[in-house]
This record gives C-alpha cells, sequence and structure tokens, in this order.
C-alpha cells in the first residue's frame, strides 16, 4: 500500500461501455478504469457567493499522478468514499514538487 504524501485519498476512475444483452440491446455497464491515490480538496464557495446563493453542489479538487496509458476524461466518473462524481473540468497536467499530475474538479450529480 502506497501513499506519497498528500496522496492519501482513495478514488477509482470509471466509465461505462455498452455490453450485448444477446437480444439485439445494448446494456451500459461500469467498468473500473484505474484505482489509485489521490489528494483531493474542496474548494471555497464563499469566494463565488453567486455559487451559494444559487445552492449548486460542494466541489473538490482533485490531483492524481501521471501514469503511462491513462488519461482521466470528462466522461469518466470518479468514485470517493463511496459515492460517484462526475469530473466538471477538463483534466489538466500541472507541475509539481515531485513530478507532474493530472488535476480536475468533480461534484456530485444533482440525481444523486
Amino acid at each position: 500500500m502506497m501513499r506519497l504524501g498528500r496522496y492519501d485519498q482513495k478514488i477509482k476512475f470509471k466509465s461505462f461501455e455498452q455490453v450485448s444483452n444477446g437480444s439485439g440491446g445494448w446494456i451500459p455497464t461500469e467498468v473500473e478504469v484505474l484505482s489509485t491515490w489521490a489528494r483531493i480538496g474542496q474548494l471555497k464557495q464563499s469566494r463565488n457567493i453567486e455559487q451559494v446563493q444559487m445552492g449548486l453542489p460542494s466541489t473538490y479538487r482533485g490531483g492524481v499522478q501521471v501514469r503511462k496509458n491513462f488519461e482521466p476524461t470528462i466522461a469518466m466518473v470518479v468514485e470517493w468514499k463511496g459515492s460517484d462524481y462526475q469530473i466538471i473540468t477538463s483534466p489538466t497536467v500541472e507541475n509539481c514538487r515531485t513530478g507532474q499530475e493530472w488535476v480536475f474538479d468533480i461534484t456530485k450529480p444533482n440525481n444523486g
């Protein structure tokens, strides 16, 4: 079990694929793309009074280390602490002290 410094939250990146149901239809099926350690922090809503007044859900900023053959997308879902979160910003690569990391914002879907 490896947790590097501030990467102390276990998350899963998930996507959905279409699997045949055997009678000509398709069933959306959840697929785990990557399970990894991340840093997660809540974005401060008090800086944006309009966001608080509109009752928008809490937003979190996440970061994971860059790795070969993996690039998060807004089509993926992040599972964190047993709940699913939508990626709401295009993930970007940021430099940090230990190398590079993907940085993205997540929020709970309205129906959750």
